[in-house]
């Protein structure tokens, strides 16, 4: 059985090409493009990984990840906080994310921080 990843991301562009790199490694992947509810889709899925756009509809990408980080029961699931934001930075530390990247990012950069925190 592979690992599941699941992607936050509003942007069909951004979600297909992540995507593609996620099920070229090898990884089962489902999308979501809001995040009104988080919590319930995060545990009906029981990703291994959880890849969080910060400007997502719902309750956006930084209180998800907070939420996500402070319930025990998800809190151990990997999460790779990204956005375009220039200063996202601070803003992704502070969220306690296991990741960040700033887009525009390329194949590798999501490729090596897949593997690194949940193999290949």
């Amino acid at each position: 059985m592979s690992n599941k990843i699941m992607i936050f991301e509003d942007d069909a562009a951004t979600a297909e090409f992540v995507e593609i790199v996620a099920r070229q490694l090898g990884y089962d992947v489902t999308i979501l493009s809001k995040t009104d509810n988080v919590l319930n889709d995060v545990l009906s899925e029981s990703p291994d990984l959880i890849l969080m756009d910060n400007w997502i509809p719902g309750q956006g990408g930084f209180s998800s990840v907070e939420l996500l980080k402070s319930t025990p029961v998800t809190s151990a699931i990997p999460i790779i906080f990204y956005s375009a934001n220039t200063d996202f930075k601070s803003l992704a530390e502070t969220s306690k994310a296991d990741a960040i990247l700033t887009k525009p990012f390329d194949i590798s950069d999501i490729e090596e921080i897949i593997v690194r925190l949940i193999g290949q």
